[in-house]
């Protein structure tokens, strides 16, 4: 998968930025130096579409917002199915990681900050 192509050419985090439709988080777009990974959630199910650097942008930035100003410049280290999610963990264990996991809803996107 493209999220294991990130991991393991430890691509660096440089921006984030979501799309918002109510009051829920519809997706997310996590922009590493080597492309851009499109995170959403429909039915329960996580999808993710990457696209290679330069292309695609998204709605509102959001680099800015808890958790993400913490792991700008981070490279991506891990990446875990967990409990119908995704866990994405952000520097090496002995680098103190930040690990958030993004829950898929009906029609919403969950971020949960686990480390």
């Amino acid at each position: 998968s493209w999220l294991a192509q990130v991991v393991e050419r430890k691509g660096r985090l440089l921006r984030v930025t979501h799309e918002v439709a109510g009051a829920g988080l519809r997706a997310l777009a996590f922009t590493f130096d080597i492309g851009t990974i499109h995170v959403s959630a429909a039915g329960g199910v996580l999808a993710a579409e990457a696209h290679p650097a330069g292309e695609g942008e998204a709605a509102v930035n959001a680099d800015e917002e808890d958790p993400w100003w913490t792991m700008l410049g981070s490279p991506l280290v891990r990446v875990q199915e967990h409990e119908g999610g995704i866990l994405l963990q952000f520097r090496e264990d002995a680098d103190s990681p930040k690990i958030v996991w993004l829950v898929p809803g009906d029609a919403a996107l969950s971020v949960r900050v686990v480390a």
